[in-house]
């Protein structure tokens, strides 16, 4: 099953503590809200087939358990889940995941921090945020560690100097999508207080915002990039090329559901795996796009190209693992929009790899 909840629409929201509201910079003020969404919705997941059903049976509980999930969008950056669920594999794992999408990444760390979610998937520096403030959160992984992001711009935009005195959209105004276009913009010359930076969530937010003129530019992914740039949007940069890897789709969990379920994470990971692996195969090419394409709702030649730029680019890492250079570069983009902590903290306090030793282990060479 997998749902979609509004930014303002999170119930958990009114239960935050305070660790979270230390995450902006010291004196900021709360970013302009975005137009409410429409209420929690159900979609249906992808179809799922029974090719994953050659994982041992051995390794999955008589019944399946039920794992609460959040992620951002319904976009490639999270294709390895999409394929976990759609192939079955985390049902041969003995695991039913349950998906909400939550497009704002702070609503997302609250709701995990709070036990609303066992487990997500969403770029992690709000997350280390609110662990230095006392929330029991672990990264364990990380499911994709290149920014699949472009740069889109209005059509009438000619470069980067026609973006001085435009609005520009991200994710959050002081989280990591903030700090890879600020970057970006800064690379080329336009430099902060040239522009108006908003926030409106994640990338099907920040698409909406272009199309409906309310931004001048914004980071998109896969495969909702390639189509605003066949719709005449233009494209200024590619931020896989230009970005160092980096834990960009974290795999995290609520630390204390974890403790007290780590034969159940251990398995989710382990599918994960299976899940990556299956992905990175160009066997499974057209049946991958399928995946995704059911999920993101585009379609087949917008999927194909976002196949080539986000598996063939080695966006997703067969391994999962979160090493200290990805983390070193969240925290350099973490510097831009002046969230990252000095001094740097223990990371051994937010990111523990005994979980995916197990899975690896467990998944041993993967589904045959």
């Amino acid at each position: 099953m997998r749902r979609i909840v509004g930014g303002r629409g999170l119930a958990v929201a009114a239960l935050v503590v305070g660790w979270l509201a230390a995450c902006g910079p010291s004196g900021s003020s709360a970013p302009p809200a975005a137009p409410a969404p429409p209420p929690a919705q159900s979609v249906a997941q992808p179809p799922t087939a029974p090719a994953a059903t050659t994982v041992a049976a051995s390794t999955a509980p008589a019944a399946p358990e039920t794992v609460s999930h959040t992620l951002i969008s319904p976009a490639a950056p999270y294709w390895p889940t999409w394929v976990g669920q759609a192939k079955g594999f985390f049902a041969a794992r003995g695991i039913t995941l349950d998906v909400t999408i939550t497009p704002r990444i702070p609503d997302a760390a609250r709701a995990l921090a709070s036990g609303s979610y066992a487990t997500g998937g969403f770029i992690p520096d709000t997350a280390l945020l609110a662990v230095l403030q006392g929330a029991p959160i672990a990264l364990v992984g990380t499911q994709t560690e290149r920014a699949t992001y472009k740069l889109a711009v209005s059509p009438a935009t000619t470069g980067y100097a026609d973006l001085r005195g435009k609005t520009l959209a991200a994710g959050a105004v002081n989280d990591v999508t903030a700090g890879m276009l600020i970057r970006t913009l800064r690379q080329n010359g336009v430099t902060p207080g040239e522009y108006e930076l908003v926030a409106v969530g994640s990338t099907p937010e920040r698409y909406a915002a272009l199309t409906s003129g309310q931004a001048a530019g914004v980071l998109l992914t896969p495969p909702i990039d390639v189509r605003a740039e066949r719709e005449g949007y233009r494209m200024l940069a590619n931020l896989a090329e230009t970005l160092p890897p980096y834990a960009y789709g974290g795999l995290l969990v609520n630390r204390d559901w974890a403790a007290d379920h780590r034969d159940t994470t251990v398995r989710w990971l382990a599918g994960m795996l299976d899940s990556v692996r299956w992905l990175n195969d160009p066997a499974n090419r057209a049946e991958a796009v399928r995946i995704l394409m059911d999920v993101a709702k585009s379609n087949e030649e917008d999927t194909e190209i976002a196949y080539t730029a986000a598996v063939e680019g080695r966006t997703y890492p067969e391994d999962l693992r979160a090493t200290p250079a990805q983390l070193d570069a969240l925290l350099a983009l973490m510097r831009e929009v002046g969230t990252a902590p000095d001094p740097l903290p223990d990371l051994d306090r937010f990111v523990d790899g005994s979980y995916l030793d197990a899975a690896a282990r467990l998944a041993g060479s993967g589904p045959q």
